[in-house]
């Protein structure tokens, strides 16, 4: 029976309740998220202590959430409340803390900037295809950065200063004044300059975590017109980061509250956590930079998991979302691993007709074992289905690109032709040789399927050859597969289109 957990991140700039199912098997997923903006570094007593008008409304914000978690059934026990840089701060932490737990029956932990690290670090080897780098993860209250090789932290440092402290120690929330912002810049670069470790290596990946981050991202695809609104592995250039730092920092804060893009409650802080972003980037010299969308919450619920049921074994972020996605979606298992076990027959045995590597591979594996995942909404028309779930969900492990390419596939794998003009609309994020990629890995699929029509398993193996301008797929198989080897010799004309060969079906 699955069982549903609370997590309030009690943060520098704002307190939030996400609410996540988990299933036995560990299948866990996202089914509310609330946030208030509190905003608890401000105008903290001598910059010492949080002042009772933020205290206060910290307890009456968790109140709410703790009857939102108690709707859905999740009592205190199961509630994990954490509170990060402001409360660690601050010098009556411990009374704000007794008032927490005697108020609401919530347990808060104080998380140490080492924790926060750690949990950046599950986050983002749990859900990206990055295994070298540098996270940045940007607070209100603190700022920790971490690198990363082969998924283990190498050093990692928390500093205590993020967006909130910078506006309001240095800047100031309407125009910031040239001097105020290279200051700011200069005091981080000084607070990191002893961080060799951070230097010595140039051109890796930036992995950037926190809303402020997650807007900036937001920004430049308003900007670019990029046709999917995800935050998770966005990706950007330095130069185009640059340019929109040095806009926003030259605006007062009207003039920032009309950037498409950015959040009304961020417009006087987003300065200030660039800034310290921009700093970073000046020392460390990063490639480019990668937004993430997930972050201490995520590993948090990471952690839980892991902590709660051992069969959970995680290998790459790729494999864990798969998993996830064919148990919440209710996959028929069998059947999506024996056509995945034959389309990857035939890719790796046909090679020399397409000379595609393990990239490639690796779509084709995710699109078939997802290919009638769309199933879940409706039979009719489930190919369609498929390619909205799959480019919409949050499947970790695949950048846009790929997971655009293998919602697609995916969608192609039926007799019914997919009409949607997704080529035309995702354009931009397309490969100009992406369309011919697309077409070769369909015909797989769509062999694949109709070779398991009926779900049975009959056809144990395939031998393939190429026959001059013939491609001949013999069947092994236990039992009688005429429906299978028929539907699947009608194809001939597509495999045609797609390889320039005759087909034959045996």
């Amino acid at each position: 029976m699955s069982k549903k957990i609370g997590i309030i991140d009690l943060g520098s700039n704002s307190v939030r309740l996400v609410i996540f199912e988990i299933m036995p098997s560990g299948a866990f997923r996202l089914i509310d998220d609330i946030k208030d903006t509190i905003r608890l570094s401000e105008n903290m007593i001598d910059g010492k202590l949080l002042n009772d008008i933020a205290m206060h409304k910290a307890v009456k914000t968790v109140k709410l959430y703790r009857k939102l978690c108690n709707s859905y059934g999740i009592p205190c026990n199961r509630i994990i409340g954490v509170a990060t840089a402001a409360v660690r701060k601050a010098e009556n932490r411990e009374q704000f803390l007794r008032l927490l737990t005697s108020s609401t029956d919530i347990n808060f932990r104080l998380l140490s900037g080492e924790e926060e690290a750690s949990y950046a670090f599950k986050a983002t080897i749990y859900s990206l295809n990055i295994h070298e780098g540098i996270i940045v993860d940007i607070g209100g209250g603190s700022t920790e950065i971490i690198s990363f090789r082969n998924n283990s932290i190498i050093n990692s440092i928390s500093i205590p200063i993020g967006s909130v402290v910078a506006t309001e120690t240095f800047l100031g929330k309407d125009s910031i004044a040239p001097d105020c912002l290279a200051h700011l810049e200069d005091y981080v670069g000084k607070m990191l300059k002893e961080q060799s470790w951070l230097w010595q290596e140039k051109s890796r990946t930036l992995i950037g975590l926190g809303g402020i981050i997650r807007n900036l991202g937001k920004i430049h695809r308003k900007r670019i017109e990029y046709p999917i609104n995800y935050a998770h592995n966005y990706e950007m250039s330095i130069d185009d980061f640059n340019t929109i730092y040095e806009e926003l920092a030259s605006l007062d804060l009207k003039s920032r509250r009309k950037v498409k893009g950015l959040s009304s409650k961020r417009a006087d802080i987003i300065v200030g956590g660039l800034a310290i972003l921009k700093a970073i980037i000046s020392i460390c010299s990063p490639s480019h930079i990668v937004t993430s969308g997930f972050g201490l919450r995520e590993g948090i619920l990471f952690d839980y998991i892991a902590g709660t049921n051992p069969r959970v074994k995680f290998k790459d972020a790729l494999s864990f979302s798969l998993r996830n996605f064919m148990e919440l979606y209710g996959i028929r298992k069998n059947h999506a691993k024996h056509v995945c076990f034959l389309a990857l027959s035939m890719f790796d045995q046909l090679k020399p007709l397409h000379n595609y590597g393990d990239d490639v591979r690796k779509l084709l594996e995710v699109a078939s074992l997802l290919h009638d995942i769309g199933i879940s909404i409706s039979y009719y028309e489930h190919h369609r289905h498929s390619f909205y779930i799959i480019l919409n969900s949050r499947l970790t492990g695949l950048n846009h690109r790929e997971t655009l390419l293998t919602a697609a596939i995916a969608a192609s794998h039926s007799d019914d032709n997919f009409k949607e003009d997704w080529q035309r609309r995702y354009e931009k994020i397309l490969l100009p040789e992406d369309i011919e990629l697309w077409e070769k890995l369909s015909v797989f699929l769509k062999l694949a399927e109709c070779l398991d029509r009926s779900e049975m398993a009959v056809i144990k193996s395939l031998e393939c050859q190429v026959l001059g301008d013939t491609v001949k797929i013999q069947t092994i198989r236990d039992g009688d597969a005429e429906l299978e080897i028929s539907l699947a010799n009608e194809h001939s004309n597509t495999f045609r289109k797609a390889f320039g060969k005759s087909l034959s079906v045996t």
